[in-house]
């Protein structure tokens, strides 16, 4: 049964696999994944003697069968998956001999069947634009936050300052972006008085030339003694990719402000990515930021390293970027756009001794979907690339309705009943407000800077290629924001739950501006609702 006018279709297409894996052909991603909203094929071997392959699949939702069979045991689901019902289901898949005897189990798993779209969902609460306004006046108007105009440092109990890179650059981005968005004279210098002295405490800050990862700011700060951290994340250390984030936010501010020392200090960063570039055209994911001594095994997926060098060269003419651009583009096309191994890069989940597809995200798939979908003069395989990356990021990280029930405990994520509140009721699934966007295999929870980059992906995935779903779907997820930050009185919280839990000052601004540029962008479509029709 659907309800929306997209429906039907969306449960139709959702029958079509996503790059499924053949055998010594195509690599099988989905090894670690446990749900899907698309028809996934399994890496499971032939069964000696077998002719063909019975498929049995299960539905604890009715309890009901599907049987189907195939020549390979690494067929897709497709024949059964548009009829299979919402939530989990056991898949067995046994070898057939020519006279139709049992010759043995190729594999077997328990999986979840996920919810497609039956957009759109909910309706605004307030207009898009005027909704990131207002998360944005909140942030700035905590005390940690205004904390900077008094003192000129971070505030000392607001735990996440110790990510300085990513989260005081989201800020200086922030106050800037409310700074041009307020209708209130001094609100807009108090912003941008506060984006001036958060920058010039990261240019302060900055690792001293002659150092490896010289002029840029520090991943980490303050006062992480005693707390049980995984190696790689120390103050020594570094992850690459932030850098990145807050050479946007010198930029940002230079825009606003005109002051020169802000590009500067935006190119240097820049100039340092060239040094440490590796031959192959990526960077190490982890790396000693004094000595560039490796500290995990990983590499990075340079895409936001990629959008900020094409920043810098078609904003403001910086030349000399083409090459690593084109290199580290390069790597990208070949490895995990080939691979389909979305390796995550955050630093707060232990990835340095996981396995290949063990601990994935969607972040820099979204990414290059966004990067492909903007050039208009991409070829037709590429355009095909970019809405494969969309599917996948929405197969693996999207849940539109139903969420499967499952709560994150001390260190493991549980099935109820184990002790499904163990944390608080934020980290029980049933208590999520959707629909929703994951971070992460490795922190499998609703997060709104995750669900920030999905919604502006939507857009992309729109303006390439007009088909009025993916209009819908950025739609569904604008509209959740606005019934999110009713819940927690104006903010955009971290998680997309109905009660309380840890604030990211990033997870709120990242998603606050991509609001208000949707809302800008949204005027560029005629009659929008007339869009929503399939």
């Amino acid at each position: 049964m659907t309800n929306g006018p997209f429906g039907a279709a969306e449960r139709a297409a959702s029958a079509v696999p996503i790059r499924p894996g053949v055998p010594r052909v195509a690599p099988f991603w989905n090894g670690y994944a446990t749900r899907f909203i698309y028809a996934p094929a399994f890496d499971f071997p032939a069964v000696p003697g077998a002719r063909r392959y019975r498929f049995e699949v299960t539905s604890q939702a009715d309890s009901n069968t599907r049987f189907f069979e195939s020549d390979v045991a690494h067929a897709p689901l497709s024949p059964v998956w548009e009829a299979l019902p919402v939530g989990r289901f056991h898949l067995r898949v046994t070898g057939v001999s020519e006279h139709g005897e049992l010759l043995g189990v190729a594999g077997e798993g328990d999986y979840g069947r996920a919810a497609p779209f039956d957009g759109p969902y909910h309706q605004p609460v307030l207009p898009y634009d005027e909704s990131g306004e207002l998360a944005l006046e909140r942030v700035l108007h905590k005390d940690y936050v205004q904390h900077w105009l008094s003192h000129g440092e971070p505030h000392p109990t607001y735990v996440y300052y110790r990510h300085p890179a990513k989260v005081i650059g989201a800020l200086v981005s922030g106050a800037v972006t409310y700074a041009r968005r307020t209708s209130d004279p001094g609100e807009a210098e108090r912003a941008k008085a506060l984006a001036v002295v958060a920058a010039d405490y990261l240019i302060g800050t900055s690792f001293p030339p002659g150092s490896y990862l010289e002029h840029f700011p520090p991943a980490y700060q303050g006062d992480f003694a005693g707390k049980d951290l995984p190696s790689h994340m120390q103050l020594t250390n570094y992850l690459i990719i932030a850098a990145a984030e807050t050479g946007h936010a010198y930029l940002d501010l230079y825009d606003l402000t005109g002051d020169s020392k802000y590009f500067d200090a935006a190119h240097r960063i820049a100039q340092t990515y060239l040094k440490t570039q590796l031959p192959g055209g990526t960077w190490q994911l982890y790396v000693n930021h004094q000595t560039g001594e490796l500290t995990a095994p990983q590499l990075a997926i340079p895409t936001s390293t990629v959008v900020y060098f094409n920043r810098l060269a078609r904003q403001y003419g910086v030349a000399g970027l083409e090459d690593a651009t084109a290199r580290a583009l390069a790597w990208v096309m070949e490895h995990p756009a080939r691979t389909f191994y979305w390796l995550a890069q955050f630093e707060d989940i232990n990835i340095t001794q996981a396995a290949p597809y063990q601990k994935m995200s969607r972040e820099q798939a979204c990414d290059l979907a966004m990067y492909l979908f903007k050039d208009s003069a991409r070829r037709a395989e590429d355009l095909a690339l970019a809405e494969d990356l969309v599917r996948f990021s929405e197969d693996q990280f999207v849940t539109w309705e139903q969420p499967e029930e499952f709560a994150i405990g001390r260190g493991a994520t549980l099935r109820p009943p184990d002790d499904m509140l163990a944390r608080g009721p934020q980290w029980y699934s049933l208590n999520w407000i959707t629909p929703t966007v994951h971070e992460q295999y490795g922190f499998w929870m609703p997060v709104a800077r995750s669900a920030g980059i999905m919604l502006e992906t939507y857009w992309h995935a729109y303006s390439a290629t007009k088909r009025p779903v993916y209009l819908a779907k950025a739609v569904s997820i604008a509209n959740t924001f606005t019934v999110v930050q009713r819940e927690h009185d104006g903010d955009y919280p971290t998680m997309f739950t109905k009660y309380p839990a840890n604030f990211w000052i990033n997870n709120a601004i990242h998603p606050a501006r991509v609001m208000i540029a949707f809302a800008d962008k949204l005027r560029t479509v005629a009659a929008p609702d007339a869009h929503f029709a399939p």
